[in-house]
């Protein structure tokens, strides 16, 4: 047998680079390019990108368009908790407690198809006296559920929302500010904040 001769010896070597590295290239996970799919985003890597791209799926009825959406903020590790800023006002209090509950409803209904994401917040901020004609923007209506609250309270989470007040004592926690609490008219069955036991 003959010695190879090193010309041959180094194609041989940049060949088998070149096979390594084409096999390695598809080895990452998928990101979700296509995140409407239901079956991909429940295995899909929780990022801010894959959770803009599956919130363009539509809505139910009252729920606050994710063009709306101011920033989406990721927290832990293994069991996320997605809290969704939106800036929207309403110059009915009322109304805007109803916009609260249907977003929380529809988006918690699609983030939770994920199986690493544990609790879905919604927070929606501007002027909580809209009638003062003021330039203002401050955390006005805030409000989480997370997978097991949702599964115990299934029937206070329907759309169109008919009664905020019982999405809201169904989440798994609440704030609002005070001077929006203070036009609400189902305000006797609210507190300015409160935390599922």
């Amino acid at each position: 047998m003959k010695p190879r001769s090193p010309f041959k010896v180094v194609c041989m070597m940049m060949a088998a680079c070149f096979l390594l590295a084409s096999c390695s290239r598809n080895s990452e996970p998928a990101k979700v390019g296509v995140a409407q799919k239901k079956d991909v985003w429940s295995q899909a890597e929780v990022t801010r990108e894959n959770i803009k791209l599956v919130l363009e799926k539509p809505l139910d009825e009252g729920a606050i368009p994710a063009a709306q959406i101011k920033d989406i903020q990721l927290q832990g590790a293994n069991n996320k908790t997605v809290t969704v800023d939106f800036k929207h006002e309403s110059p009915d209090p009322d109304r805007l407690m109803s916009d609260a509950a249907a977003t929380l409803i529809s988006y918690s209904g699609i983030l939770l198809e994920n199986k690493g994401i544990g609790t879905v917040e919604v927070c929606l901020y501007g002027n909580p006296e809209p009638a003062n004609g003021k330039n203002v923007t401050k955390e006005t209506v805030c409000l989480a559920i997370n997978r097991e609250d949702l599964q115990k309270g299934q029937d206070a989470f329907t759309t169109p929302v008919n009664d905020y007040a019982l999405v809201f004592r169904h989440a798994s926690w609440y704030k609002i500010h005070p001077q929006l609490y203070k036009s609400l008219l189902h305000k006797d069955r609210l507190k300015t904040r409160a935390y599922l036991k």
